[in-house]
Parts: C-alpha cells; structure tokens; sequence
C-alpha cells in the first residue's frame, strides 16, 4: 500500500500525463519543473559537456511532448524521460565517431566542493584531486557501464526501473552495477597508486 503522500503523487502526475495528452501546455512545464533538472544531470554525466546535456534535455522534452500521446503508463514519467535521454545520448555519443571529449568537470567539481565543512586547504586540494580522479575515471568507463553506475550510485534507482531505462534485463542492469564498480575500484586504486 501506497504512502499518502506517494499516492498524492502518482495521482497528481497522472492527472499532469493526461491533461499533456490534451495538449495542455502549462501540465507539460509542470513535467518539465519536476524533471528537467535531473534530464540535464544525467545527459551531463554521460556527455560530459554543459552545451551537449543542455541541448539532449531540450531535444528530451521535445520529443515527449510529440511522444506524450503514446505514454502507456506502464513506467513511470521520470523513468520514461530517463530513456528518452539515454538514447538520445548513446546516439550523440555514436555521431563523435570516437572524436576526443574534455570531460567539463566543474560542475561536479563545484557541487563536491560546496558540501564541504573543513576549512582546511590542504584537505580541499586533496578532495578536489579526488574528486577530480573520480570523474576522469568514470568518463573513461564504457557508455554501458557508465550509464548503469549513474544511474545506481548517483541517482539512486532501483534494478527494475535501470533495466526498464536501458533497455535490458534486471540481471543485466545489476551486471552492469556490478561490472562497473568493479571497474571504477580498480582504475581509482592504480591512479592513487601511481601518485
């Protein structure tokens, strides 16, 4: 049994699907306040770049708003806006044809930096070389890997709506969790090695 409040929740954003589904402009940029930022986030996670996630997010809603009529509820609409933008990321990663991105990491930088309470230099250039370490490792893990560890570690999602946004099993989504942990221990414990 549902919350209260969850239940509030899924009526609300179904009242929100249906009256976009009527061609509502206004229930559409509620859609857009209560999800465009984590649109952007994870297109940012995954492209790297501010300009490239900020036009996937644009081109995401886009093409929910042409495809809102479609929406068969069966998922929920943060989990169907999270595959629109995972495609449409996979398909601008793929027209790079393996051009060289420079991964823009002040984003998460500043986001890491802000959370931190010691007034230590030392210990923020050590944090901020952490940090660093772990983004370049993360944009160094395949598309697939990347994806799922954002998806997981950074966003929080369930197996279940993972495998529903990239298109695989469950097994496989945990795989891919898996996989990409693995990968990210390894990589981050030679750099620190290395240092």
């Amino acid at each position: 049994m549902q919350a209260p409040y969850e239940a509030i929740m899924v009526r609300t954003e179904t009242d929100i699907v249906a009256r976009c589904q009527q061609g509502d402009l206004e229930a559409f940029e509620v859609l857009y306040t209560l999800h465009g930022q984590q649109v952007y986030r994870y297109a940012y996670h995954i492209l790297g770049q501010r300009e490239d996630a900020d036009d996937i997010k644009q081109e995401t809603f886009l093409r929910a708003w042409q495809g809102i009529g479609g929406f068969r509820r069966d998922a929920s609409v943060q989990t169907w806006l999270l595959k629109i933008c995972a495609n449409l990321c996979r398909d601008r990663l793929r027209s790079w044809d393996r051009r060289k991105v420079q991964y823009d990491s002040e984003l998460a930088t500043n986001h890491c930096q802000h959370t931190m309470t010691e007034n230590d230099p030392a210990v923020q250039v050590e944090r901020s070389h952490t940090t660093e370490l772990i983004l370049q490792t993360l944009k160094g893990l395949p598309t697939t890997l990347r994806e799922a560890f954002l998806l997981h570690e950074v966003e929080g999602h369930d197996y279940d709506i993972m495998a529903s946004i990239l298109g695989c099993s469950r097994a496989s989504a945990k795989l891919r969790v898996f996989r990409a942990r693995q990968a990210m221990r390894e990589r981050v414990h030679s750099q620190l090695k290395e240092r």
